[in-house]
């Protein structure tokens, strides 16, 4: 089993940032073109991606604006991932030019780790631009 870490910067407040992680509309905008959550704890996390694979997973963690971790894996057993059997966990810092964005992928077989840590780079970095996109230039947090 690995572990996949993964850090960005993004230029928004922690509470938007977390809203876009959470929020079943927000996460069309940066990873899904359809997407289910019920973020309480036990809750529902679902999104099918462009390409038509579908995650699933349940809310464990919820310390808004601050932190989830939702488990996760992959409809059809994709990659090795079956649905809930590995550990998503989010952490969200303020910094001073907006959120500093940690994810740990945890329990992930050995043979999909790459691919994964390929997929939050991509996705994570959609989300950084949207927001930067999203932010009002005249509300001092754009840059």
């Amino acid at each position: 089993m690995r572990i996949v870490r993964y850090e960005i910067l993004i230029h928004a407040p922690a509470q938007t940032v977390y809203h876009h992680l959470t929020d079943p509309v927000a996460l069309l905008t940066w990873i899904a073109a359809s997407a289910e959550s019920e973020p309480i704890a036990g809750g529902r996390i679902r999104w099918t991606l462009p390409n038509g694979a579908t995650m699933h997973g349940r809310y464990l963690d919820l310390q808004p604006p601050r932190r989830l971790v939702f488990s996760y894996g992959w409809e059809d057993d994709l990659m090795g991932v079956p649905p809930e059997s590995t550990l998503v966990e989010i952490d969200l810092r303020t910094h001073p030019d907006g959120t500093m964005l940690t994810l740990t992928h945890r329990l992930l077989p050995d043979q999909a780790a790459e691919q994964h840590w390929l997929g939050w780079d991509h996705f994570l970095r959609r989300l950084a631009a949207q927001l930067f996109q999203e932010l009002d230039p005249d509300n001092g947090h754009a840059h």
